[in-house]
């Protein structure tokens, strides 16, 4: 299986199953695959290839349905027409889940333009890429990658953790500097990254209002010389109040919302099931609205464009500014989710 390539994300993979939320298509047997369900129908567990093969597929949904650069959809509670603009997200540290609880980590099979290990092996960082530049109005990397590769001890597994975001160790390294993965690179990924201080985008989810299946001005859209702009809606989860000044020799030291989110999937068989980003999920309230929507949340501590983002994400948000961006006690994200269908 490719760990990037140039077919359009709206192609092959991305529209081999339209599904919902539910299930679809079931799975091939045999070594000559990552792995196989390991029991009979319901069955949770599932065993790996005799190498430990594993190859975590993601996609782009809204609701029940997959998307792509190509299609318009409608989204949020009002179902506004929108395209796709960028779907890209950081995924690092993956483990796979024994039945008895033990967590075993993903080693990545390659290190490239999407992927990188640590020198020590204890660190792992993928970029997803579900966007396409020059399809529709997507305007990210030609590439794209939806697969994560890697190998564990083989066995029976029960399901996936994994954590959206770039480790603190990796997210305020230089951009601009060649000692610097490649996939943190600003000349690799353009787009991925704020300033120094700041660090990574987590995300890059962006969606422009279709004007031609819905030309009523956003109540959110910016306003230019008595005219409103194109609607728009994005998610740029990362780290905020970061302190110190890499650019004058101050490390960062801290962060004060990390906004770091890890994600578990319990029953989850990749060789059955991709990782679903839904849309929907994170956009369910009026993104059209200046009070909800706001054009969308870049991780402000006191944007209200991040209310309900953070909500769904289940991270700790104030709209007083004291939001300490970790995981909300007793709360669920609903974000991220497994869906049946390769």
């Amino acid at each position: 299986m490719k760990r990037f390539s140039r077919t359009p994300v709206c192609a092959g993979v991305l529209l081999a199953c339209a599904v919902g939320l539910a299930a679809c298509g079931g799975s091939s047997g045999g070594s000559s695959t990552p792995g196989t369900n390991s029991g009979g129908s319901g069955s949770t567990a599932w065993q790996t290839n005799a190498n430990g093969d594993v190859a975590l597929k993601f996609a782009a949904y809204n609701g029940g349905e997959k998307i792509s650069c190509a299609n318009s959809l409608a989204l949020g509670t009002k179902l506004r027409s929108v395209k796709m603009e960028d779907f890209r997200f950081y995924i690092a540290n993956v483990n796979l889940i024994r039945a008895d609880g033990t967590k075993v980590p993903l080693k990545l099979k390659q290190a490239n333009d999407y992927n990188y290990t640590s020198t020590d092996g204890n660190t792992t960082l993928s970029l997803i890429d579900l966007e396409q530049k020059g399809v529709g109005e997507c305007d990210g990397t030609v590439e794209t990658n939806d697969t994560i590769e890697g190998t564990v001890a083989a066995g029976s597994y029960t399901g996936v953790e994994m954590t959206v975001g770039v480790p603190f160790e990796l997210n305020h390294l230089n951009t601009a500097d060649a000692s610097t993965p490649r996939l943190l690179q600003n000349s690799v990924h353009p787009g991925m990254s704020w300033n120094w201080r700041g660090g990574r985008k987590f995300t890059k989810i962006e969606f422009g209002q279709n004007t031609a299946a819905d030309p009523t001005p956003w109540e959110s859209a910016d306003v230019e010389n008595g005219k409103a702009d194109d609607g728009e809606i994005r998610m740029h989860l990362g780290s905020t109040g970061c302190v110190g000044d890499p650019a004058n020799g101050t490390p960062i030291s801290s962060c004060k919302a990390p906004n770091r989110l890890t994600v578990t999937l319990n029953g989850f068989d990749p060789t059955k099931q991709v990782v679903a980003f839904d849309a929907h999920a994170l956009f369910n309230y009026d993104i059209a609205s200046k009070a909800e929507g706001a054009g969308g949340c870049m991780s402000g501590a006191t944007s209200a464009g991040c209310a309900k983002p953070f909500e769904f994400l289940a991270l700790d948000w104030k709209a007083d500014g004291s939001g300490t961006g970790l995981p909300v006690a007793g709360k669920t994200q609903s974000v991220l989710k497994a869906v049946n269908g390769q």
